[in-house]
């Protein structure tokens, strides 16, 4: 499984900007906030379509696979 190979012609992506409600308001940033920034920064990475994009997306489905045969001998 080959991955494309990256096109210096084709324009990156900028990250996405967030909201004003999304920032906290004077309170520190809890770790509910802080799992929701890594998710959107992951997502971002993930749909910029880059050429490593492929790669990653086949380790997550072997992760998920594994996950799920492991759980199924327990039950």
């Amino acid at each position: 499984m080959d991955s494309p190979t990256a096109r210096p012609d084709s324009p990156t992506t900028p990250p996405a900007h967030l909201p004003a409600w999304a920032f906290s308001r004077g309170r520190e940033t809890a770790e509910a906030d802080a799992a929701g920034i890594a998710l959107k920064t992951l997502d971002d990475l993930v749909c910029a379509d880059t050429a490593w994009a492929g790669c990653f997306r086949a380790r997550q489905a072997l992760a998920c696979a594994a996950a799920e045969s492991c759980a199924r001998r327990f039950i």
